[in-house]
């Protein structure tokens, strides 16, 4: 039910017939539907020519490939075509949106003879099927499209691309009953947003809940009959632990995620229009009258930011994931991916163990399932939403440095890497272990500490392959000129972890005995 509520939702249908000035658009018209190809005679154009090119990959596409085995295996069970009209109807029947539903209902009753043939024709490519019912679309038609709205490269958001399918939720679950007690808007709404309150309520103090859940949803499969139960309940197996994860996170109240659901109305809001500029790069089209240039906002260049190092749960997660990378290797059965996750925690540094297992606690089952459907691990902590996107802060105050300021900082980072090295550790370690240090450090120093990282990393790993002592490396880098006053004066001290741990007496007299048996002696 989930699966085929989110296919038929996101299928686009084409307007009525508006006449032969719209088909003469030429491809880009014809090709968006089996209906508006119908409509302008070029269904065998579209199939030959638009919908065998390679396609966007989105969720309705995929769902669509995937529907398209069980409609292949119908067909081997020799169903008449008045069964697989009916099946086809009855998923339209699926949608809570009345007026999606007549759609649906309308495309599918008058041009069933049409998506028959083609069916037939392409099981062997299910992307020429998807593309004529519009749910997938050229990357050429999706690029050009982009363009008459920027000529900048987006950065791809994985929320953005998975939101419409965690915002559903709420109305798949009980899909029927709004036809069999139809309610007014308001009592749907209420409805929701109890729902949801209920729900994110009963899954922080229950543990067992979302299981149960996920249970009872999977049981919804059975209305669907047989061939479609199957993959429905297989499609909630594998996603639905995620997606009710993920849902009981968002931050949004849960009003708000009923209001994008469409149980709740929502307050219309202008939105500007954006104004096109032309790229740098690209000169503008002459034919087009020319277009007032704004002054931009001021802004601070690029050149004076520097990137802002990952959060605290992108940075714990990566730890995490690299560390079951190593336990289980080869070993892909849920047995050993389990027993791996409940033991990662004890594996870390001890200044991880506690985020670890509150990581663990919270998005524990998710990663299982992810490991357990063979995901690359590297890419669990982002698929959770972890790890997002690149966000910059003010490059570094050299006066600032060279008086000091960022002496404290320094230390401080210098003394988490130590807690977070292991002994004799290599130095692709000490580079991992530098580029996540901030995302540990206190909320009012990460700034200060981002800037120095980005500023002198590769010196600094240079320096914590000699020692960890934090006085000496913040020396060193310059970031404590005081450091360097008082350690000039003990002549050889200044020297380093070469001259301090050559022996006892040399190491008591220059304050680094702790040092020595630690990091040199040990």
């Amino acid at each position: 039910m989930m699966l085929l509520t989110l296919l038929l939702v996101t299928t686009a249908v084409a307007s009525p017939l508006l006449g032969t000035e719209q088909c003469a658009r030429g491809p880009p018209y014809w090709c968006q539907n089996v209906k508006t190809a119908s409509l302008c005679g070029a269904v065998q154009h579209c199939q030959q020519n638009v919908w065998n090119k390679p396609q966007m990959k989105t969720v309705p596409c995929d769902l669509c490939k995937e529907v398209l085995v069980v409609v292949e295996q119908l067909l081997k069970d020799n169903v008449t075509e008045s069964e697989l009209l009916g099946y086809l109807e009855k998923a339209c029947q699926l949608i809570p949106d009345e007026g999606l539903a007549n759609q649906c209902k309308e495309i599918v009753d008058n041009y069933f003879p049409v998506l028959m043939g083609i069916i037939q024709g392409e099981l062997d490519d299910p992307g020429v099927v998807c593309g004529a019912l519009g749910l997938c679309v050229s990357q050429q038609a999706a690029l050009a499209k982009a363009q008459l709205t920027s000529n900048e490269i987006p950065q791809v958001d994985l929320n953005q691309r998975v939101s419409p399918f965690l915002l559903n939720i709420p109305q798949l679950l009980y899909p029927e009953e709004k036809r069999e007690t139809p309610k007014q808007k308001g009592d749907v709404c209420q409805d929701c947003v109890t729902f949801i309150n209920d729900t994110q309520d009963e899954a922080r103090v229950n543990s067992s809940f979302i299981s149960t859940l996920i249970a009872q949803v999977e049981n919804q499969c059975e209305l669907l009959g047989p061939g479609m139960s199957d993959m429905c309940k297989e499609y909630i197996s594998q996603y639905g632990p995620l997606v009710f994860q993920q849902l009981m996170s968002m931050e949004q109240q849960p009003k708000d995620i009923c209001a994008r659901a469409g149980f709740c109305p929502t307050k219309q809001k202008s939105v500007p229009m954006e104004k096109l500029l032309p790229a740098k790069s690209i000169p503008a089209v002459k034919m087009f009258p020319a277009v007032k240039v704004e002054k931009p906002v001021a802004t601070m260049p690029a050149k004076n930011l520097v990137r802002v190092r990952d959060s605290p749960q992108c940075a714990i997660c990566e730890y995490v994931m690299k560390e079951i990378e190593n336990m289980i290797q080869d070993q892909t059965s849920e047995a050993e991916i389990v027993q791996a996750v409940e033991k990662v925690c004890n594996i870390l540094p001890s200044t991880l163990t506690a985020q670890c297992k509150d990581l663990i606690e919270t998005y524990g089952q998710a990663i299982i399932d992810l490991l357990v459907q063979e995901a690359d691990p590297k890419t669990v902590c982002s698929f959770l939403a972890l790890c997002s996107g690149v966000s910059h802060v003010p490059v570094m105050d050299k006066q600032h440095f060279a008086a000091g300021g960022f002496c404290d900082v320094c230390k401080m980072a210098v003394r988490y890497v130590d807690g977070i090295l292991e002994q004799n550790a290599t130095q692709s370690e000490i580079e991992e272990a530098v580029l996540k240090v901030c995302s540990f450090l206190p909320d009012a120093v990460k700034d200060e500490c981002n800037q120095l990282i980005e500023q002198y990393e590769p010196l600094l790993v240079q320096l914590l392959l000699q020692t960890l002592d934090p006085d000496f490396v913040c020396m060193k880098l310059g970031a404590c000129p005081e450091a360097v006053q008082r350690l000039l004066g003990l002549n050889q001290c200044s020297w380093g972890p070469a001259y301090w741990c050559k022996n006892v007496q040399t190491a008591a007299r220059c304050n680094a005995l702790n040092h020595c048996r630690r990091h040199v002696w040990s």
